[in-house]
């Protein structure tokens, strides 16, 4: 037998490990580095090193891939043309880099690409809608939190550097390079579209901003994802050149390590997660291969083979000499004992998994090559054919038990899953909002919507499934789909049934699919923006401005205005965040459970049969537990968001006080301090500085979690008040100046007038002279004031304030005042000596005029003497008030006329005549003063009510009548009509006496009814006590014949009340005795104790 080589091994040349699981990248014939990374360049200015890499690894591709796929190959001339017209570039993209530089990208770098068809689905958003919401979801994905949720650390993605720069081979924790996994078809655009991208203004290339994967301040052991700008890349090398902005240093990096912001990040991160998935694999392969390869067997060119029945009926037609047929026996157990390695590292790996971190468990069914699915035998075939299968019977076969053996039940089945998958499209709760809305809103919102798709669910849906369903299998007729039938038998045996339940349960299967979406997208709606507070403690305190927020979302759900409430003094939320859980959890439950009592459509579809009326299919029962779960988390969520929005709240607290200010009695407090112009200046710049502070720290609104808290109304009411506080004290500053002003010129005036009067009198006249003397002391005042004022004014300048006109002229008005009276001052003089002559002529004749009326006066006075008629006592008097009031005019007069000599320097005017005058009136005036006040007193006392007389004024006054009558006796002893007049009075005052004695022993503070009643007895006097009874009464009923009864038994009232008095007295003493003496006995016993 002749034997050929055959045309190749499954193992290269020289190797004891197949090819199987690593990317053919990896085996490509190039020199291809083991790192990702180029040079470091530390600066801008410095050139790139292109010395080659120190370690390479070399690598034989096979053409096994050419046996299995044929290459596509498409020449360059077939493809369509096409021309793209760019415009210019209308906005930029700037970011800061080092030392404040900015760097500039053209709008289209920023743009994510985004991949859809031209031809939209039905019932989805049209394409330029979706694209630019795709493009803004891209735009605020955070790439570390994406790589992070994918299982990606920076220890996976560190570049492979040890060989290089000399590191440790414990370094980094890999050491194949990542670029070498990276799929090129998982990029957006060519690196040729990507610089273009950049080109803008014809041939200027701009850099193209992006996020990439390089050593922070130029460490090789720290690396972070940083902005940076692609400016180059190097088609020979692979390799993009990049400049970090922080640090403005440039590196050359493969594109795995870089993320363009015109790039889809969600497939970025795909694409590294597939690179390090493929990487790790590739690893785990070359570390089991090594193990197994270094296990030790024995020596396979001395074992001697064993002859294989199989192989020998193989190679029986193949022309081989024997030194092939050992290498093929050798090749043979060589592949089994590196199996039997691999099985036995397995199972090594199994018992010991922790020695082996890299390898799991299944590695031979991971990385081993698969065996081929061989043809079946000959023999198998006879088998086969010994079964006599009729094809075209089994087809009849299966068409027969088939419920789509016509195209009938095809079509109305399809018609049954397009209005299925149109129900799956629906969705119980509207979960994409405009804006936040309060929560009353989005829960009628939430209950509209429910209502409305539950109300197609129970009537439209069923309805036009049931009119789908007879629109195509009326027409069949009599068959297997039948919905004319009118028997249960026949309808249970036929198709038509199944049909009807299989109908049922794809509604279910709607159900279902639109419960759980339905639940899914709610609680992902609301749970989204919650997810941060699931973490917090029930101590949590906002540690934020009041413009940032901690927990901030794009959209927020729930719209709060807060507010102050008056009652409490509190910060409130216009909806309280504690009615959020209950509401939440009852709008859930109540919309789900509106989607029970889904009709079936037996009835409908076969209106010949009879059915239960309460035949429906499963709704929420299939959601029982989904329901619970999201619930739970739900409410979680919203208890949890409790403490972050009261912790909020609280920053409030300082702006409390000055809410709730009640803006006029601010003011009223504010005058009543009657503070200086700069304190008023003060606080006026205060009130401005928190007005100012208030706009600039406080926010329209801001987001915390699904919550957007409106503070706008509150801001703006507290820099309202501020404005009108600060407008209130420049009103009141404004009256207050006012009213200084006015008193300003009012002394002005006053002083005026004073200079500017005509003079009444000689005295006026002087008057004003010495006026005058103090008038340039008193202008100096004036000007300082003035002066004063005008500064005052000066700090409503300062404001900018516009004074009204009338207070303008007032201001300049006074400033003009203090001239005015010094030019009247000057011309006063002259005026003075005129108006001097002519009151000196008035006053001669003025003091003739006076000794005439003293001679008609004293003649007046000498009548008196010839009146002594006691009767006529008013009269007289009356007679004497109007004398004496005369005497005192001429008396006044007398002392002025006596000024005005010394005024006009004339000699003393003599005032003898009217001195004796008055010294021989004055006994007329007090004999008939007393005789009236005699007569008042005893009319007052009898007539005002015994009560409220007061005996000691009454006596006192006595007293002082009867002295001005005995001492009128003594001066009249030459006049006995006069003195007949007094003894008259006297023997009156005599007569009131017994009535005095009388009303003091009524008044007695002893005489009690019972003695008014014992008075009436033996009286005989029918007295009738009152509080307003007076003397006069009792005069009236008798009580002058009495008198000495009244006084006995005003005695006898005395008497007994001391006796009372005393005997209380007694008792009082009598019982402080005891008491001390019980006290003493207390005293006694507790000494004895002590001493015992």
């Amino acid at each position: 037998m002749s034997h050929q080589h055959p045309r190749g091994s499954i193992f290269a040349e020289g190797s004891t490990s197949p090819r199987t699981s690593i990317p053919n990248a990896f085996y490509e014939s190039r020199r291809t580095t083991i790192y990702s990374q180029g040079i470091v360049i530390p600066t801008r200015d410095s050139t790139l090193d292109e010395s080659p890499p120190i370690t390479v690894k070399v690598c034989q591709q096979t053409n096994e891939s050419a046996v299995h796929f044929k290459e596509l190959t498409i020449e360059r001339d077939k493809l369509p043309n096409y021309e793209y017209n760019i415009e210019l570039a209308q906005r930029w993209l700037t970011l800061e880099g080092k030392n404040g530089r900015i760097h500039k990208f053209p709008l289209k770098t920023i743009l994510p690409k985004v991949q859809m068809t031209r031809r939209v689905p039905a019932k989805q958003l049209p394409r330029d809608v979706e694209v630019d919401r795709r493009r803004r979801l891209f735009n605020k994905v955070d790439l570390c939190q994406e790589l992070a949720k994918a299982g990606l650390s920076v220890e996976e993605l560190l570049p492979s550097e040890e060989d290089y720069f000399g590191m440790s081979e414990k370094t980094f924790k890999h050491f194949l390079p990542l670029s070498f996994f990276d799929d090129p078809g998982m990029e957006s655009h060519t690196p040729e579209i990507w610089l273009s991208l950049g080109v803008v203004e014809g041939d200027q290339r701009y850099p193209l901003p992006a996020k990439a994967f390089l050593p922070l301040q130029q460490s090789l052991r720290h690396y972070e994802w940083q902005d940076a700008a692609v400016s180059d890349y190097d088609f020979e090398r692979g390799k993009w050149k990049v400049m970090i902005l922080s640090d403005e240093c440039c590196y050359e990096v493969p594109g795995i390590q870089i993320m363009f912001l015109a790039e889809n990040p969600f497939l970025f991160v795909e694409r590294l997660r597939s690179a390090v998935e493929q990487r790790n694999m590739a690893e785990s392969q070359i570390m089991m291969e090594t193990i197994a390869d270094c296990v030790l067997r024995q020596n396979m060119e001395e074992r001697h083979y064993y002859g294989n029945k199989l192989l020998e009926r193989l190679m029986a037609n193949v022309n081989t000499d024997e030194v092939f047929y050992q290498q093929l026996w050798h090749e043979i157990y060589l592949l089994f004992e590196h199996l039997m390695a691999c099985y036995d590292l397995q199972r090594f790996v199994q018992i010991s998994p922790k020695q082996f971190p890299m390898l799991r468990p299944d590695i031979i069914a991971r990385f081993l090559p698969k065996a081929f699915v061989s043809l079946q035998s000959e023999k198998e075939r006879e088998i086969i054919k010994g079964f006599k299968i009729d094809i075209p019977k089994r087809g009849y076969e299966v068409l027969n038990s088939s419920l789509y053996y016509t195209g009938g039940g095809i079509e109305a089945m399809s018609n049954v899953a397009a209005e299925c998958l149109y129900i799956e499209t629906l969705n119980l709760f509207i979960c994409n909002f405009a804006k936040a809305l309060p929560l009353a809103d989005f829960l009628g919102i939430q209950q509209q919507q429910s209502t409305q798709v539950s109300g197609y669910l129970k009537n439209s849906w069923p309805s036009k499934l049931a009119a789908g369903i007879i629109m195509v299998l009326r027409p069949l007729g009599k068959g297997w789909l039948d919905i004319g039938l009118d028997k249960w038998r026949i309808y249970e045996m036929c198709k038509i049934f199944r049909f009807i339940l299989q109908t049922k349960f794809r509604m279910q299967e709607s159900m279902q699919v639109l419960l759980e979406n339905s639940i899914e997208t709610f609680t992902h709606f609301l749970s989204d923006p919650c997810l941060g507070f699931l973490d917090l403690d029930e101590s949590y305190e906002w540690t934020s401005d009041f413009i940032n927020s901690e927990f901030p979302y794009a959209k927020p759900i729930f719209s709060l205005v807060i507010s102050v409430t008056e009652d409490t003094r509190e910060v409130i939320y216009s909806t309280s965040p504690e009615e959020f859980p209950p509401a939440l959890k009852e709008v859930f439950k109540k919309s789900l459970e509106k989607t029970s009592g889904v009709r079936c459509i037996d009835a409908e579809t076969l209106q010949n049969l009879r059915f239960a009326p309460n035949l429906f299919i499963l709704t929420v029962e299939l959601i029982e537990d989904l329901y619970v779960r999201c619930n739970d988390l739900l409410q979680r969520c919203y208890l949890k968001a409790i403490g972050p929005l009261h912790s909020y709240a609280r920053k409030y607290e300082r702006f409390v006080e000055f809410y709730l200010l009640h803006v006029p009695t601010y003011m009223a407090e504010y005058r009543a301090a009657q503070k200086t112009s700069m304190q008023v200046k003060a606080d006026i710049l205060e009130h401005k500085r928190c007005k100012e502070e208030m706009r600039e720290i406080l926010p329209a609104s801001i987001s915390i979690g699904p919550f957007q808290v409106i503070v706008d109304p509150m801001k703006q009411y507290m820099i309202r008040k501020r404005i009108e506080i600060v407008k209130r004290i420049f009103e009141y500053y404004i009256d207050r100046m006012y009213d200084s002003n006015e008193r300003l010129l009012e002394r002005c005036l006053e002083i005026y007038n004073r200079i500017n009067e005509k003079p009444q009198s000689i005295e006026h006249l002087f008057d004003i002279r010495n006026f005058a003397l103090t008038i340039p002391e008193l202008v100096e005042q004036l000007r300082a004031d003035i002066q004063i004022m005008w500064l005052e004014y000066d700090m409503l300048d300062s404001f900018f304030y516009n004074l009204p006109d009338h207070q303008f002229a007032m201001k300049w008005e006074a400033y003009a005042w203090p001239k005015q009276i010094l030019d009247r001052l000057s011309t006063l003089k002259e005026e003075q000596k005129l108006d001097i002559e002519e009151f000196k002529r008035l006053h001669l004749s003025e003091c003739i005029g006076f000794e005439e009326r003293l001679e008609s006066l004293n003649d007046e006075i000498q009548q008196f003497s010839l009146q002594f008629n006691p009767k006529k006592v008013m009269e007289t008097a009356v007679e004497v008030k109007k004398t004496w009031k005369v005497i005192q005019d001429l008396q006044k007069l007398g002392e002025t006329l006596r000024y005005r000599q010394e005024l006009f320097e004339l000699e003393e005017f003599s005032l003898e005549f009217l001195a004796s005058i008055i010294e021989g009136f004055l006994p007329y005036k007090n004999l008939w003063y007393a005789c009236q006040d005699l007569v008042k007193l005893e009319e007052a006392t009898v007539g005002n009510p015994i009560v409220n007389i007061e005996l000691a004024d009454v006596w006192q006054a006595m007293e002082v009548i009867k002295n001005s009558l005995n001492e009128a006796l003594e001066i009249f002893n030459e006049k006995p009509e006069i003195q007949n007049v007094a003894n008259y009075f006297l023997q009156v005052l005599d007569e009131f006496i017994p009535k005095y004695n009388a009303i003091q022993d009524l008044k007695n503070e002893n005489w009690l009814y019972l003695h008014w009643q014992e008075l009436g007895q033996r009286s005989g006097m029918d007295i009738k006590y009152s509080a307003a009874m007076n003397f006069q009464y009792c005069m009236r009923k008798g009580m002058m014949d009495h008198l000495e009864l009244v006084h006995e038994i005003s005695e006898k009232a005395t008497n007994e009340a001391d006796a009372i008095r005393q005997a209380w007295e007694e008792e009082e003493r009598r019982k402080e005795e005891e008491r001390q003496a019980i006290l003493m006995r207390k005293a006694m016993r507790k000494c004895r104790r002590d001493i015992v």
